[in-house]
């Protein structure tokens, strides 16, 4: 919850905190200009600079010169916030950030809340609710699709086809009030056939918005696990998919004790491999809590590869190495050191030619680009069973945008059967109230607090 007012000027850190070259405070609000100019001496004064310009000078207090900074001003309403705004990037680190950010402040700024230079951009009118989200989904993204799926937002995609909904959904609104409350003026009831059918195309624009979103594993990543007998090469496998040596590789077995995990990103989506402990009975009390935490990895995960070796005499229980319990679409067979010419190569590939599996060697790279190529794949067309819904954006939109729908749907049932218009009315009136709830054309200071309390605290 704001605790201060919204028209107060305001300083903080822009930048993550910590040891860096430079760091980017923002000053903002209606004395920022002012603010300003009683710290920075410079080539030239702050008062002087119109939008857009910039000096070179130093940050003081009361000691004497504290920091060396360069200040960009920002005319209200050109600017991030709509207000006037100034960004000095001073030099990185603790000491230089706290003692400008204190000298700021002594000079009549407050720190800001979190999220409140966006929430003062969007009170501004400078971008809407929607907009302003996306902001927070922008530095969130942890993948290429996510970044541009949130980049699309914050340029306005969502925004503008909710409000051509709303449009489309308020010139109906607009006749059956006109009859409503001009009935003398305006006798004639409106063709209820004609109207029904402008909602349903509405409603079909509305459902293809619903079913049109990013997946949910391109915003929050995929999880791929290792998993299967010591020394069956799952650890070399890691380091070939990643490109790198990641993990240790040794031929004793129970090497990998605990599990280890790197991110790629693989068309545009962050991939987690999971690099396990060795399955097999036995081992000593550290060994068997690293095979306790694959089991819960590989349940966990999207995709489990069961490595198996193909060039040594397969161990009895191997067949029960993968939990049965796991759904069987999200396992694929990896047949490693597939190199190396045993009589057994041949026994494991027609033992299990009715599973989806793969013939590598992860030391020489053989077949390694041709399962890496199908990974992707998989990933990029989302084809996984995962217990969440399929796609998802922002929960409060998806939320707001399935009330919409029942509304309008409701409204539409109710008018094909000439039933009352006043119920009519008042289901679009919801409806558009749910739409706007997105935009932030009907919204109230709880549900800002909501939201913007999770941005940090320079945005």
């Amino acid at each position: 919850m704001i605790r201060f007012a919204l028209d107060d000027t305001i300083a903080s850190l822009a930048t993550p905190p910590g040891t860096g070259a430079l760091a980017v405070i923002r000053v903002s609000g209606p004395e920022a200009l002012i603010v300003g100019a009683r710290v920075f001496r410079g080539e030239r004064d702050l008062g002087a600079l119109q939008g857009f310009q910039g000096t070179h000078g130093w940050i003081h207090d009361g000691s004497g010169p504290i920091d060396e900074v360069v200040a960009w001003v920002y005319r209200a309403p050109r600017s991030y916030t709509g207000e006037d705004m100034i960004e000095l990037s001073c030099h990185g680190g603790s000491v230089s950030v706290s003692r400008v950010l204190e000298a700021l402040w002594g000079a009549g700024a407050r720190p800001a809340e979190p999220g409140e230079f966006t929430r003062r951009a969007f009170l501004h009118g400078r971008i809407d609710l929607a907009q302003a989200e996306a902001v927070a989904d922008v530095i969130a993204a942890r993948g290429r699709r996510a970044h541009e799926q949130a980049l699309a937002q914050l340029q306005g995609g969502l925004s503008r086809r909710v409000r051509d909904l709303a449009g489309s959904i308020r010139e109906v609104l607009m006749a059956i009030e006109a009859h409503l409350d001009f009935g003398e003026d305006v006798p004639e009831i409106p063709e209820a056939f004609v109207l029904a059918s402008r909602l349903k195309e509405t409603q079909i624009e509305l459902v293809r918005l619903l079913t049109n979103r990013v997946p949910l594993h391109a915003r929050e990543g995929c999880v791929i696990a290792l998993v299967g007998a010591p020394n069956v090469g799952k650890s070399s496998l890691l380091n070939a998919l990643v490109g790198r040596d990641r993990a240790l590789v040794h031929d004793t077995p129970g090497t990998t004790r605990d599990v280890l995990d790197v991110v790629v990103e693989w068309s545009g989506i962050p991939v987690r491999l999971v690099d396990t402990a060795g399955l097999r009975d036995g081992g000593d009390s550290i060994e068997r809590a690293g095979m306790e935490r694959t089991y819960r990895e590989a349940k966990a995960a999207d995709l489990v590869l069961w490595v198996i070796d193909v060039s040594s005499t397969p161990p009895p229980d191997d067949e029960d190495v993968v939990d049965p319990a796991l759904n069987p679409n999200r396992v694929r067979v990896v047949l490693n050191k597939c190199d190396l010419e045993t009589e057994w190569k041949e026994w494991w590939v027609n033992s299990h030619y009715s599973m989806e599996g793969f013939l590598v060697s992860a030391m020489s790279g053989s077949g390694v680009s041709d399962l890496q190529h199908y990974l992707e794949t998989l990933i990029a067309n989302g084809q996984f069973t995962r217990s969440e819904p399929a796609w998802q954006t922002s929960e409060r939109h998806i939320q707001l945008l399935f009330a919409a729908a029942d509304d309008l749907s409701r409204a539409g049932q109710v008018l094909s059967e000439a039933r009352n218009l006043e119920l009519v009315a008042a289901d679009l009136g919801r409806s558009l109230a749910s739409l706007a709830a997105i935009t932030g054309d009907e919204v109230g200071d709880d549900l800002l607090d909501a939201i913007f309390s999770r941005f940090c605290i320079g945005k």
